[in-house]
């Protein structure tokens, strides 16, 4: 799951990197949401469970996701 979430995020990074530098904070915060909901739309449709396994799985994927948005946010309400 990480190697899969590690690409998503950097494919988010990308595309957000091509758009002009006043959007692109705030375009990386909506593909992460974007890419957290697809991941809990996957947890969704397997049916595995969320928690106590030793692995990470794709609710994790999600939360990663969603938390990583919410620290771009933050930097981008602080100016950075």
């Amino acid at each position: 799951m990480l190697p899969g979430w590690v690409a998503v995020s950097t494919l988010c990074t990308v595309i957000a990197a091509l758009l002009p530098g006043s959007s692109a904070l705030w375009s990386l915060a909506f593909l992460l949401i974007l890419a957290g909901y697809v991941w809990l739309g996957v947890g969704l449709t397997a049916g595995g469970a969320p928690f106590g396994r030793g692995h990470l799985t794709v609710w994790d994927g999600a939360l990663l996701s969603f938390a990583t948005s919410f620290g771009v946010q933050a930097a981008a309400h602080l100016g950075a």
